[in-house]
């Protein structure tokens, strides 16, 4: 009987999949990346296909308002290798 592999990254690396094209990997990685700051509390402000922009919510979102200081909006956006990065706006 044939065991399957898992891998012990939290990710999967979507660079080896011959099955996706290059704009599917990108397109994969990013929401890989997208998902595990979502789990952190990070919420998506816009998104295309290679580039999002995320942010934290307001310390002050009780009364289900959104005010409060101003948070930083961060760029997340993965390149030709599926590298993502992310960078403040």
């Amino acid at each position: 009987m044939a065991t399957k592999e898992h891998s012990s990254s939290p990710t999967r690396d979507t660079s080896a999949d011959p099955e996706l094209s290059g704009a599917e990997q990108r397109t994969h990685a990013l929401g890989e990346a997208l998902l595990a700051k979502d789990r952190m509390g990070y919420e998506i402000e816009s998104q295309t296909d290679f580039e999002a922009v995320i942010f934290t919510p307001s310390p002050r979102r009780w009364l289900w308002t959104r005010t409060g200081h101003a948070n930083d909006r961060l760029v997340m956006t993965v390149d030709d290798e599926c590298r993502v990065t992310t960078r403040r706006r």
